[in-house]
């Protein structure tokens, strides 16, 4: 990759290959992924159709999760906050939703996630210009389209919006920029606190940013007070954390993620060290392979940007390792790592130029199949499957794809591909080592997620997920005898699609009780 002083031919083509890359993952729907997108988004139309972030669940049926709490009855698990990020998209196209549609208005909604990745890379750049100044533009298009940040450019996660906000915390660290000492400290807290307060299972990095500051700072004659105002600022961001949750989840403490049974660090530490980094169910430097150049150019590194670029990365995954769901569910590589790919990254623009190219050109090749099949259907497809005979593989499908290697997305995905352009099955391991399908695979029509290719192969638009959303939380309402809510969900959503067919009856309902006259 050339690194050359950029011209504005070059950012324009590097602002072009960016946007191309995003608007080919363009799936054109607001949710994807079934809990957290769902619930987050959920909140958000809640906010939009009565005026506050409440949007009922409907109670779950089956046995309780034994490591995670029951989602509240009335808002998300996840707080307010998350709720927060689609809310300038969905707003925006809200007063014309009868004009848009329930098409127009996901459409819409979809570009909250392709504006996280783009936020991403962006921040990603700012970083490698703080290690390399000269580092060229086309770095923004190659980080995204050469790992797999490109996959959640269409997928319903807040991570690419945290990994903005570390990257961002990240360059204003090393930033050379002659500014106030709380000035200074207060950009990074901002770039910290927004990552924070979306996800808090990244409060494990503030204790690697604060010692990375406190290292960078050592030789500035007012490195003290910067150290002393970085901790000033983000103290009152966990007490304001604390009092949100204090309110939406009746604890300090409670993140979202309260406990019911067993604390949730309970996965064993070297098997998920071992899946977020070689496996290929989900390790980064397969989904991530320009993390290779990253280390080779490690030596060339001072120790602030060493420990943040791998000191603050390695905080997190010890963390996550030891999740009980390490690997992030249904999602392609692993999403808790992704807070932390800029940073790990960023190092990459030091390696050899042919290095780093060639690891970019693989990581593209590798993580297309990504954006071109839905996580969800390979992984609903291997949850299906009966394991050979005498194997023991996990229930669940994220827990499968993602532990048993013959299973792995990076084969699954591209077979399911294959499958359709052969026109006929092609090998599939799984079933040369004895399992046995009870379910065929998805065709083209229930994998294929990009609008653009769907449009090229003749095939529907994915449907749209915000009248189901606006259904469910009547639903959710209804059960709970809450008729009025009940009704006003179920008349928005009809607003969207008068076809859904799932609102009428709750609007019967409420006019069977006197809530609607009509």
């Amino acid at each position: 990759m050339p690194e050359r002083p950029p011209t504005r031919r070059l950012r324009a083509f590097a602002l072009l290959a960016t946007l191309a890359l995003v608007a080919f993952a363009f799936i054109g729907r607001a949710v994807i992924s079934a809990d957290d997108g769902a619930e987050m988004t959920a909140d958000t139309l809640g906010f939009l159709v009565q005026g506050r972030f409440e949007s009922a669940t409907i109670p779950p049926s089956g046995p309780p999760d034994p490591y995670l709490p029951p989602a509240l009855a009335f808002r998300s698990r996840y707080g307010i906050l998350p709720s927060l990020v689609p809310l300038p998209f969905v707003g925006t196209a809200w007063p014309f939703r009868r004009t848009l549609g329930a098409a127009g208005v996901d459409a819409c909604a979809s570009l909250t996630w392709a504006a996280g990745a783009v936020l991403a890379a962006l921040a990603f750049f700012r970083l490698a210009r703080e290690l390399r100044p000269d580092a060229s533009p086309l770095w923004v298009p190659a980080f995204l389209g050469g790992t797999y940040l490109w996959a959640y450019a269409a997928d319903s996660y807040v991570e690419p919006f945290a990994a903005a906000g570390l990257a961002f915390a990240g360059a204003q660290i090393l930033s050379k920029a002659d500014r106030s000492p709380a000035r200074a400290a207060l950009a990074v807290a901002a770039g910290c606190l927004s990552a924070y307060l979306l996800r808090p299972f990244d409060w494990i990095t503030a204790p690697g940013f604060v010692l990375a500051a406190l290292v960078a700072w050592k030789g500035s004659p007012d490195g003290g007070r910067r150290g002393v105002w970085l901790l000033v600022w983000l103290v009152p961001g966990l007490v304001l954390h604390g009092v949100l949750n204090q309110l939406r989840n009746g604890s300090f403490t409670d993140f979202g993620y309260g406990i019911t049974g067993q604390f949730p660090f309970v996965h064993p530490l070297l098997s998920g060290l071992v899946g977020s980094a070689v496996h290929p169910g989900r390790g980064l430097f397969f989904y991530a392979p320009v993390a290779l150049a990253a280390l080779v150019a490690a030596p060339r590194l001072g120790w602030p940007a060493r420990l943040l670029c791998f000191g603050v990365p390695l905080e997190l995954v010890l963390v996550s390792a030891r999740w009980y769901g390490w690997h992030g569910g249904s999602c392609w590589g692993p999403r808790f790592l992704v807070p932390i790919l800029p940073l790990l990254v960023a190092p990459a623009v030091l390696a050899p130029r042919r290095l780093a190219a060639a690891l970019l050109s693989l990581g593209a090749l590798l993580n297309l199949p990504g954006v071109l099949v839905a996580p969800g259907a390979f992984q609903n497809y291997a949850e299906l499957l009966v394991p050979p005979p005498g194997a023991s593989w996990p229930k669940q499908g994220g827990d499968r794809v993602s532990e048993i290697a013959v299973l792995a997305p990076l084969y699954g995905h591209p077979w399911l591909l294959a499958n359709s352009l052969a026109g006929r099955r092609l090998s599939a391991p799984w079933l040369a080592r004895g399992a046995r399908e009870t379910a065929p695979p998805p065709d083209a029509a229930g994998y294929l997620s990009p609008w653009i290719v769907r449009r090229a192969v003749g095939l529907p638009p994915v449907s749209p997920f915000l009248p189901r959303l606006l259904v469910r939380s009547a639903f959710g309402y209804l059960v709970r005898g809450r008729l009025e809510q009940a009704a006003l969900f179920a008349e928005e959503a009809l607003v969207l699609d008068p076809k859904e067919r799932d609102a009428p009856g709750i609007l019967a309902e409420a006019r069977r009780a006197g809530i609607l006259r009509r």
